[in-house]
């Protein structure tokens, strides 16, 4: 599980709430993943690739309209990230394995979740504050 508490905040408030939804969709996958509800976690995993679109579409056309220098690389994270998470899906319908989708959910995701936000989001959201 995620604690939003400990989760980095950027100068932006319409990107930390994005964050914390995102954050509440993946800690609520956790939960369906240890009670084993294997209809509900393919619906969850639909529900956050949907949900990281819309996050990484909002970012992207901020960063366009701001002529970020550095949109090239973070769109690039964004892309890397979702692809994985749509592989992560389709192993799951295919293979069903929980243990790979406790990894990935639980460990891996969270992890770059953090990371992205200090190295990519933070100092985009304070360029586009200052411009």
């Amino acid at each position: 599980m995620i604690d939003k508490t400990k989760l980095p905040l950027v100068e932006n408030d319409t990107m930390n709430e994005i964050h914390f939804e995102e954050v509440q969709i993946i800690n609520d996958l956790s939960k369906l993943i240890e009670s084993n509800q294997t209809d509900a976690i393919t619906d969850q995993i639909n529900m956050l690739i949907a949900h990281m679109q819309k996050h990484f579409s909002y970012e992207e056309d901020m960063m366009k309209s701001k002529r970020y220098q550095m949109y090239s690389v973070h769109q690039a994270d964004h892309n890397k990230v979702l692809t994985e998470t749509r592989y992560m899906l389709m192993d799951w319908r295919s293979a069903k394995d929980m243990d790979r989708l406790k990894e990935y959910f639980e460990e891996e995701l969270p992890d770059w979740l953090d990371q992205h936000i200090k190295a990519m989001d933070t100092p985009m959201a304070e360029f586009i504050a200052t411009t």
